[in-house]
């Protein structure tokens, strides 16, 4: 796969089909993959592929945006719906895209995978996709992991890689599939079942742990905004401090500007340094604007989040 993808960023660089490639790289330790930005084909064998490639890349296009040329994006199929959003929202062209899907079997959840080896994911010097399980090399040991143990949770339920027109692919691009005791909004329900109290109390409970750092906020494909209202001095919505209710409304605002273009990419709960299970309170809204509106993010490029629309004879007498 790696040789494949080396190969095409070299023709592509080459050719001058595109001016520079956004994918993946070793970073400063076996366990770390970080993304890369190459920019001339000599440079194209930094470039690799597996099962710790988490990060949705989309983020970066809106850097390249003002470029004369295009710029390739080596994409998962669960990240792709992303470009959709960002074409629909405006903020890129995707004629000035170069798309390349790559097959995806999973991808490792590194906290999760800390808590079954025991170890902290500094001492894993490779991970390896053999099929139905993982093989984890810890020092000079390797150990078998099924993959149902170790899997970032937006793998269970891959649905949608095939539903986008790549320039590219790297093999067949098709659902991910592994069985799970759990349903896709298992999670959500149970949190829906709790008395409207308790429910509160849950969310100001994870959100007293939030220190603000915004990482969830920078990682979003979907925050792009050149200033963010949580900057603003005038007028000042929020005090630099991070105090509970303060965090709270920074969450909340943030969900629902993401209602309706939240892919459940699931970057921000992988990026929080506190572990905050953000995924919960974006999938919660990703159910309700299913239900209420019949929409799901990131499928075509002409249908309008339900969010940012309205009808000039809508009957709701706020408008």
């Amino acid at each position: 796969m790696e040789d494949k993808l080396q190969e095409l960023v070299v023709e592509l660089l080459g050719d001058g089909a595109m001016e520079y490639f956004i994918g993946y790289r070793q970073g400063f330790e076996p366990s770390h993959v970080v993304p890369c930005f190459v920019t001339d084909k000599s440079e194209a064998d930094r470039l690799i592929w597996g099962p710790l490639c988490l990060q949705n890349l989309s983020k970066y296009v809106l850097q390249a945006r003002d470029l004369d040329g295009k710029v390739g994006l080596l994409v998962k199929g669960c990240d792709a719906r992303a470009i959709v959003e960002l074409v629909k929202q405006h903020q890129i062209e995707r004629d000035k895209i170069v798309v390349v899907g790559v097959p995806c079997e999973g991808q490792v959840d590194p906290r999760k995978m800390e808590q079954v080896l025991g170890v902290s994911m500094e001492q894993v010097t490779d991970v390896e996709d053999a099929g139905d399980e993982f093989l984890v090399k810890v020092g000079g040991e390797v150990s078998k992991l099924g993959k149902e143990q170790v899997l970032r949770d937006k793998c269970f339920y891959c649905k949608h890689p095939t539903s986008f027109d790549y320039d590219y692919t790297l093999g067949e691009v098709q659902p991910f599939t592994i069985d799970s005791e759990s349903e896709e909004y298992d999670a959500v329900e149970k949190l829906e079942e709790l008395p409207l109290e308790e429910r509160r109390a849950y969310w100001l409970k994870q959100f007293e742990r939030c220190i603000r750092c915004n990482a969830c906020r920078e990682v979003c494909y979907g925050c792009y905004c050149k200033e963010c209202i949580f900057d603003r001095t005038d007028p000042r919505w929020l005090d630099r401090t991070p105090l509970p209710r303060e965090n709270e409304i920074y969450h909340l605002i943030r969900a629902v500007h993401l209602a309706g273009r939240c892919i459940d990419c699931g970057e921000c709960e992988r990026v929080c340094p506190v572990n905050i299970p953000l995924g919960r309170l974006y999938k919660k809204l990703q159910k309700d604007i299913a239900e209420l509106f019949d929409y799901e993010a990131g499928m075509e490029y002409d249908t309008v989040p339900p969010l940012v629309d309205f009808e000039l004879d809508d009957q709701d007498p706020f408008l």
